[in-house]
């Protein structure tokens, strides 16, 4: 008989210490975490690169939103709240500036002539180039922006649909092959990957985010899946993610002082852009703050007994070795547990090296769990899914949690499809599995480009698919920016 039961929605930290479980109602009502600090953000210098229609109205949308945004019209107003503009005394305490010296407008005839390419990769690799330049200018400036935007105009994202240009608040990029037969390049990631020796950060965004009425030629919503939220709604994505790569703190994962202070890493595997089946190696580390850190591994190899990619034992020591040094830098001394997490199996390898890795450290404490979707579904009487929190643990390994599904706060389920709950497996654990489960509710909750808090995944697992995107476009040998909002 399999044990189920229903684990309290996470609450998160806001500013002066006050906690909420909703993100929007928690920065309302409290601020951002970090608003109370000395070193807080009080101005966000916004730069922004596109045509000059795509400028404008980009501008024009941050000045649209300082007033605040009605809530759409719905029985569930906890699930579309208003947006209450921004200001020193509102939301994120702080202004977001976007001033005409940090606006850069690329030429009508250069959007033209990429156009006018009928190769998506070609025409990819020549808008990258195009915005580049300008993003370049920007950050050269003696008072660079602190973010730039990238307001794609449309013939650009005609020009490289099939290229998998998307904006930041979708979470799945297309992917395929270029009318040349090559493997279709990804616009958004090299994108990133290109202004990464700029050291900032870019937020690439569609002219749907301020302006709802614009028609998106069909051909490219059935490629991209996309669908426009309401303004409010693109109000609130919009400047939570302005604001964390602007290196603000919006919230953080509420943490008990008696527990041991940890370190979440994710580690992941992505095909290089040479057309290789080559697989190389990341960790995206993150603290309950939500700071996060990417790092750069070896290149791993295909295992014969699962086909999936894996890191030999030397390697998975370096991977972690690297990343606890890291973590020292930042906070000035190793985490006294490490969180580790992999949509695939522990081998014997990867064990061994993460162990001797902790042991070199003298850290005692570690969970080494591997995520995944499960097939598995769960009913309950009515018509809405299981509730999020949900958890039916099936061995002392192994348990099933609904990451998404019905919610109270919302008194709904909000999603569109008929979730699917996570599987977790205990390849080693020193905690309980209902903590643990716990933990990972909490870490889906980590996200900066969407306010709306019933994420499907931990952060850790959500930032391999950004991060892999990004990385294979850097070479080898070159450094890589080290912030996650580099890679969101």
């Amino acid at each position: 008989m399999f044990e189920v039961s229903h684990l309290a929605e996470p609450e998160l930290e806001f500013g002066g210490g006050s906690r909420h479980q909703d993100i929007r109602f928690g920065l309302m009502d409290y601020g951002p975490f970090d608003a109370t600090h000395s070193e807080s953000l009080r101005r966000v210098r916004i730069g922004i690169v596109g045509s000059a229609q795509t400028v404008e109205g980009t501008a024009r949308w941050i000045e649209r939103c300082q007033c605040g945004l009605e809530a759409k019209e719905s029985r569930q107003p906890n699930l579309f709240p208003p947006f209450p503009g921004w200001g020193e005394d509102v939301t994120f305490r702080c202004d977001f500036v976007a001033a005409s010296e940090m606006t850069r407008v690329v030429p009508s005839r250069e959007l033209l002539r990429i156009s006018a390419i009928d190769d998506s990769n070609q025409a990819t690799r020549e808008a990258v180039s195009l915005f580049l330049d300008e993003i370049r200018a920007l950050a050269e400036q003696n008072t660079p922006p602190d973010v730039i935007l990238c307001a794609l105009p449309l013939e650009v994202i005609q020009a490289t649909v099939n290229a998998g240009v998307a904006d930041d608040d979708l979470d799945d990029q297309s992917e395929g092959e270029s009318s040349t037969g090559e493997s279709a390049l990804n616009l958004r990631g090299m994108l990133k990957a290109a202004c990464m020796e700029l050291r900032l950060p870019i937020q690439i965004l569609w002219p749907t985010t301020y302006d709802s009425s614009i028609r998106i030629p069909r051909k490219l919503k059935v490629v991209s899946d996309r669908r426009v939220q309401d303004d409010a709604t693109r109000a609130w994505n919009f400047f939570t993610a302005l604001y964390y790569k602007a290196n603000g703190l919006p919230w953080r994962m509420v943490r008990d002082p008696k527990q041991l202070k940890a370190s979440y890493i994710g580690i992941s595997f992505y095909r290089t852009a040479d057309n290789e089946l080559v697989h190389s190696s990341s960790a995206q580390m993150f603290d309950e703050r939500g700071e996060g850190l990417i790092l750069r591994g070896a290149r791993a190899h295909e295992s014969k007994d699962d086909r999936r990619p894996h890191l030999l034992e030397e390697d998975a020591y370096g991977l972690l070795s690297n990343s606890l040094s890291v973590f020292r830098q930042q906070h000035g001394h190793f985490p006294a547990r490490v969180v580790l997490h992999k949509t695939s199996n522990f081998n014997t390898d990867e064990l061994a090296g993460f162990a001797s890795a902790l042991q070199e450290r003298s850290i005692d404490y570690a969970d080494m769990i591997v995520i995944s979707k499960s097939f598995t579904r769960l009913y309950r009487k009515g018509g809405y899914p299981p509730l999020r929190g949900t958890l039916m643990r099936l061995d002392d390994e192994r348990a099933i949690l609904y990451a998404k599904g019905s919610i109270e706060f919302f008194r709904t389920y909000p999603g569109m499809y008929v979730p699917r709950p996570l599987l977790f497996r205990c390849a080693r654990r020193d905690q309980a599995l209902k903590f643990l489960a716990e933990e990972l509710l909490s870490l889906t909750k980590m996200n900066w480009n969407n306010t709306q808090f019933d994420g499907g995944e931990p952060i850790t697992v959500r930032a391999a698919r950004y991060v892999g995107d990004i990385l294979k476009y850097v070479p080898e040998g070159r450094s890589i920016a080290p912030r996650y909002s580099f890679y969101m």
